[in-house]
This record gives structure tokens, sequence and C-alpha cells, in this order.
């Protein structure tokens, strides 16, 4: 938080009804709005949601030694000296001290977008950038969570990542319009959250809300353009009817302004290298990331750093300390020779497919053990896309020297093991309802040398085997 935030700056920004006087000295260090992991001295914001409603705990947050509340409604009973300050939306309050911090920074700001790799292009961005540059933590990517982002602006801070995810339309304009990107990347426009949008089309408008932003911004730091998506090439054309800068990357295009000439997964330890060739140079560099896709969501990143001003040289230095972000492609090393893949954190159907040409290039030797969570927020389209991916897989692993065995978890892929199993009879498939389920199943049908890789939509709860797995490995 900036240091001469106080007390009566969120009075002022929100608009509350103050419970009691404030004092002038009542400086703001953090806000927070989980009272799990809150301490003395923060600002706790209760926030009503579908399992659980912040106001429960105001009383908890008071006794841990609160600086203020905000919230909807004071407790009939309210006897504490700690100011409440009372408003008719705790979300829309946390979004109006978040505009209020963005106006008052001074730095760089860009938004990162796409179906696909966006947290893994903004976490390598925020290497990229260096120093002073605050991310989005986790997935923070909605209208709350970009908020929440705001409120970790410190007074050094140069450069701010914002991931900007979505559901429905306007979702993306409507963060942008209080936060302000000035410039930014659509990594790809894909099938997730197909079924909310009525199809790819609708994908397509709801993601290209970024751009069309940026086109109105000034001063405007520019867009990174990935050449080997069509639709992202599409929006920018729509978008921009002026002038504005842009750096394209490709794995097809040598004439773009990055050109990925080379990448290739290790067959033992899954690290991916890859040559960018820049104006700056080429750059040869290996990541300890898992997925040729991720050569992608580097070349995003070394763009908007160049938009941002970054030079070569510290783009060099820089590349090789990028690690992968939280269950986003990890590679764990597991007893008995054994490798696990950690892609749980989410599925779609394109991102799972894409992931899996990469599994066909590992462990050539070993069995490959896929532990599929069924791919949510597909609604209509949802059999009709986990059965191509079904084929897709059987036909993928039909010429692979080793055996496979698929482990479907959730009742959407029962139509997926199906397809496998009409493409592939070879394949050994096993279903279950739950990750508890599946858990046992996995752990004693392991054995050394296997290639375990996990992905699923987050619902279904996959961390939880990859949790099981690193700590007491069979």
């Amino acid at each position: 938080m900036f240091s001469q935030v106080i007390l009566k700056d969120l009075v002022e920004w929100t608009g509350a009804k103050l419970s009691s006087p404030i004092s002038s000295l009542n400086f703001v260090t953090t806000i927070s709005s989980d009272s799990r992991t809150f301490k003395s001295g923060e600002v706790f914001i209760a926030l009503p949601g579908e399992k659980f409603d912040g106001h429960q705990y105001i009383e908890e947050v008071a006794s841990k030694g609160a600086l203020a509340i905000i919230g909807e409604k004071r407790p009939a009973s309210w006897t504490h000296s700690i100011p409440f300050l009372e408003v008719p939306s705790s979300l829309n309050a946390y979004v109006d001290i978040g505009r209020a911090l963005r106006s008052k920074f001074q730095g760089k700001v860009l938004a990162v977008t796409g179906s696909a790799g966006k947290s893994s292009t903004k976490d390598m961005l925020g290497v990229l950038l260096g120093p002073q540059t605050i991310v989005s933590p986790k997935s923070f990517n909605n209208l709350l969570g970009v908020s929440k982002t705001l409120c970790l602006l410190e007074d050094q801070t140069k450069n701010l990542v914002l991931e900007m995810g979505m559901n429905g339309f306007g979702e993306i304009q409507e963060i942008c319009k209080n936060f302000q990107p000035l410039g930014g990347a659509i990594t790809n426009i894909g099938d997730a959250h197909i079924g909310k949008l009525g199809g790819r089309e609708g994908i397509y408008k709801a993601k290209k809300e970024l751009f069309d932003w940026i086109s109105q911004v000034e001063p405007c730091l520019g867009v990174a353009i990935n050449l080997d998506d069509s639709l992202v090439v599409r929006a920018s054309q729509e978008a921009f009817s002026k002038a504005i800068k842009i750096i394209s990357y490709s794995v097809h295009d040598s004439g773009a302004d990055i050109y990925i000439s080379e990448r290739k997964i290790d067959p033992q330890s899954g690290a991916l290298s890859l040559v960018l060739k820049t104006e700056g140079g080429d750059f040869k560099v290996t990541i300890p990331h898992f997925g040729i896709h991720h050569a992608y969501n580097l070349a995003a990143a070394v763009a908007l750093a160049r938009l941002a001003q970054v030079s070569w040289n510290e783009i060099g230095e820089r590349l090789s300390r990028v690690m992968p972000s939280e269950s986003r492609g990890q590679i764990t090393r597991l007893p008995e020779q054994m490798t696990l893949i950690d892609e749980s954190y989410n599925s779609n159907p394109s991102a799972l497919i894409s992931s899996l040409e990469s599994v066909l290039l590992m462990n050539p030797k070993g069995r490959k053990i896929l532990v599929l969570g069924e791919m949510r927020e597909l609604d209509d389209f949802s059999e009709s896309l986990h059965r191509e991916v079904g084929r897709q897989i059987g036909k993928m692993f039909a010429e692979n020297p080793t055996e496979v065995v698929v482990f479907g978890v959730g009742k959407e892929t029962q139509a997926l093991l199906a397809e496998v199993l009409k493409a592939n009879s070879k394949i050994a498939t096993f279903f279950a309802e739950t990750v508890e389920q599946v858990e046992p199943l996995v752990l004693t049908s392991l054995r050394s040398q296997d290639l375990v890789f996990l992905k699923g939509s987050r619902g279904i709860a996959l961390d939880k085997l990859v949790k099981r797995l690193k700590a007491s490995p069979p």
C-alpha cells in the first residue's frame, strides 16, 4: 500500500458512512478480506459470498486488532471503538479503493488475457520487468482479484502487471475501465468458457475488449500479437484503426519481431529449450516449464517487456530466472525414477491437447499415466468437446511405443474415455467421480519410470492428488 494512505482516504473513496471519528494519523498498510490470515493493524473488508459471508467474521477480526472494518451492515451489537465504514456494496468499495490507488500510480501498467497461458505469461513478464514490479498474485484476474492487486502497490513500484479473466461479456471492459492498462496481450483465443459465451465467436468478442480499450489509451505502450492465432490477429486488425506500437511473435512466421526458431522438450527432464530470434540478437534459453506451448508464453512476455522499454541486455540476463507458475507445467521428480507433471490448475480442450502433444515427446521407456479431470464451463458443448478430445487422445497415442493409462475424473470424462477406447483399444482407462476416488487407483497402479500427467478444471481439485504424490510417493 502507498505510504500516505489514511483511513480518511478510504472513507472519501468509498463514500462510506462512518461509525466513529477517526484520526488523521490512521495510516493504512494492508487491506484484507481473509479472516484466516488477518493481522493486527490491517483494514478488513467483509465480502458476502455464496459459501461464506465475511460479515460473520467481523467480531473475530475486531478482536485481532483491526484498524478499521468495511462492511455492508454494522452488527447491531457493535460496541467497539474500531471505525466501521458502512457501504452499500463491499465489492464496489474494494473496486473504489483500487481505482483510487490506480489514479495515484504513475508507472507502467500492462494487462494479459487469453484462453490459455495468461497466468504463465503474466508471471514470466513479472520476472523480465525486474525489481519493483507488482504482478497479480495466483489468478487474481476478476474484478475483485484485480482490485486486491491494486492494493499491493507501493511507493517504489514501477511496473504493474494485471491478469484479466472473464466469464461473460463486459467483464474485461469493466476491469479496464477501472484500472486502465496502457498495453497488453491476448495470448490466444480458444474454447475456454465456450458454454457461457455461446461459441468461439463469443469468446473472441469478450477477449477483444482488452484491445478495444487499449485502442483508446493515451499514452499507449502498445500490444504483443501472436501471429499464429488468427483470431488474435483479427482482433488487432478490427480494434486498432490508428497506428499503435505492435511487437509480434510467431513459431511459423520468420518475419515476426520475435521468431521462435527452435523449441524442444527434453525427453527425460521435460524442460523446454528454445531459440528466440529478435532484433536484439538470438536468445537461447532453457526453462523448467513443461509443454511446447510455453514457448508462446515466453515470447509474449518478452514482447511485453520490450513494450515496457526493458533493454535486450536486461531481458537476456533475466530469462534464466523464469520459473513455472504453480500447477501450470511444474515438473517434479518422484522416487523410482518417476516424473510428475502438474497442470492441475485448469483445463480446456485446446490446452489439454497442446499439453498432451508435449507428453508424447517425453519418457520414451516408461508408461504414461494420464489423470484427466473434466473440463468445466463448456455447458451445451461439454459432451461433444469431451468426445472430440477423447478421439484425439486415442489417435495421438496410437503409434506411441509405450503403455498408456488414462484415468478420468468427473462425470463428463465418461464420454472422453469412451472415445479414447474407440480410437485406441490398447489404452487402459479407468473412471472415478471424484479425486478422492481416483487417488487409490492411481497410487496402487504406479511403477518405476512412470510419467504421471495431471490436468483438469480447478473444481475437480486434482491438486489434492498432486500434494499426495509429492508428500508421500508410493
